[in-house]
């Protein structure tokens, strides 16, 4: 089987995106550095003649596969995430430009600038640049917040409150009645609840009204 008989455009792909760690075998090198040429020859002489190239000795590819591998260079040095679209996307783009230069380099009329304006316009909309940039959306409204409950003070770095001082306090209280200090003592968590007790509070409340 020779070398392009089958496509190693993944294998690459993964390569470069990995940060080509580790060196390519002899074939695989030699693969890639077609991709290149074949990308090289498009830039130049146009994608007809860049594949008719690789067609011939001594690389003498189907016409099949260098119509494949053709696609692939296109994807290997202008892909974006891998997506074939922003692929194209970013060819015609840098072929505009380089266009652009060579107008604007060669420049002797108004209407040569006009034509350098065009190409650029033309450019600026296959990247999206003629639209407005995306509304961002601040990261509070998507973002949850995490609430946490605790009995615990320590866990809010607060220090714990002396229940026993706390106790004596509201007993100190004289103006109040027992009741009202052992309901004082209960929502403090000094003393547990009774809520068999405090339900009969409230229905005795309820009765006197």
């Amino acid at each position: 089987m020779g070398i392009f008989d089958k496509s190693r455009f993944v294998f690459l792909q993964d390569h470069i995106q990995d940060g080509s760690r580790k060196p390519l075998n002899d074939e695989d090198q030699h693969y890639l550095d077609t991709l290149y040429i074949l990308n090289n020859l498009r830039r130049k002489y146009g994608k007809d003649n860049a594949i008719a190239f690789i067609t011939k000795p001594p690389f003498s590819v189907s016409r099949q596969r260098a119509n494949e591998m053709f696609q692939e260079s296109i994807n290997i040095f202008f892909a974006n995430d891998s997506i074939e679209r922003d692929a194209y996307r970013n060819m015609m783009y840098d072929d505009l430009i380089k266009a652009a230069n060579v107008v604007l380099a060669t420049a002797t009329s108004s209407k040569d600038m006009e034509v350098y304006g065009d190409l650029m316009t033309k450019a600026a909309k296959i990247k999206g640049l003629d639209q407005p940039d995306p509304v961002k959306v601040p990261t509070e409204l998507y973002q949850r917040n995490i609430k946490i409950y605790s009995l615990n003070p320590k866990s809010i770095n607060i220090e714990p409150v002396n229940r026993q001082a706390l106790a004596d306090k509201i007993d100190s209280l004289d103006e109040l009645k027992e009741r009202d200090k052992k309901r004082l003592k209960q929502d403090a968590q000094i003393i547990d609840i009774n809520f068999l007790e405090m339900y009969g509070n409230q229905e005795t409340e309820i009765g006197s009204e």
